[in-house]
C-alpha cells in the first residue's frame, strides 16, 4: 500500500525505518498506551521491528517534508467480530508529533482506502479505556462506540485493563462522505 496524504505518506515498512522506529519505541509514553512494553534495547527492537515487517499488515507513517518515519498504522484482517469482511485498525505515533492532527489524517485516509480498495464491510478500532488521545482520534474519524470490554487483557506489567471498541460500516462511511460533499457544494439562496 502507498497512500500520499496532505502531510504524510502511508507505505510499507522498510528496514531503513528502524532508527526512526527505535527512537520512539523505547519511550514509556508510547508503548504502554497501546499495551506494549517499551523496547528495552536495540537487539530486542530489531527483532520486534523485523516481525512487524514480516506481518505485512503494519505500515509506516512517513512525513513528506523530511521522509522521517514517525509512526505506524496496522490493518489487521480480523477483529473482535467473527465475520470475514472485517478489518481492525491499530496505530502508534512518535509523541513529538502528537496533537497536530496527523493521526486523524492518517486514519481518515486509511478508512477511505479500505472501503474503496478491499472487500471490507466493517472496520473496528479500539483503545485502552484510559487512552484518551486514541479515543479522540477515533471519535474525530467518525467511528461509532460499540462498548467496553471490562478486564479486556493483562498487560506486560500485570495491570488488567478495560478496552473501548468502535466500528464503522461501509454504508455509514458512504453516508458520511455523501453528507460532507453535500455541505461543501451547498448553494444557499
Amino acid at each position: 500500500m502507498r497512500l500520499i496524504c496532505k502531510r504524510v505518506i502511508i507505505r510499507d515498512l522498510s528496514f531503513k525505518d528502524f532508527d526512526d522506529y527505535y527512537e520512539y519505541a523505547v519511550r514509556d509514553t508510547i508503548g504502554p498506551m497501546a499495551g506494549w512494553k517499551p523496547i528495552p534495547n536495540e537487539e530486542v527492537g530489531r527483532r520486534v521491528f523485523s516481525s512487524m515487517i514480516l506481518q505485512k499488515d503494519v505500515f509506516a507513517i512517513e512525513l513528506i517534508e523530511n521522509h522521517k518515519m514517525i509512526g505506524t498504522i496496522s490493518i489487521y484482517n480480523y477483529g473482535i467480530r467473527k465475520y470475514k469482511y472485517v478489518k481492525q485498525l491499530g496505530f502508534s505515533l512518535n509523541d513529538q508529533y502528537w496533537n497536530k492532527g496527523i493521526m486523524t489524517e492518517v486514519v481518515l485516509n486509511v478508512i477511505d482506502y479500505i472501503f474503496h480498495k478491499t472487500d471490507c464491510e466493517v472496520i473496528e478500532v479500539g483503545h485502552h479505556s484510559d487512552n484518551f488521545a486514541s479515543k479522540r482520534v477515533i471519535e474525530k474519524c467518525g467511528f461509532l462506540y460499540d462498548g467496553r470490554l471490562c478486564k479486556y487483557k493483562e498487560l506486560y506489567d500485570g495491570r488488567i485493563i478495560d478496552a473501548d471498541f468502535y466500528s464503522m460500516t461501509k454504508e455509514d462511511y458512504e453516508r458520511k462522505v455523501k453528507y460532507e460533499q453535500g455541505i461543501k457544494t451547498k448553494i444557499w439562496f
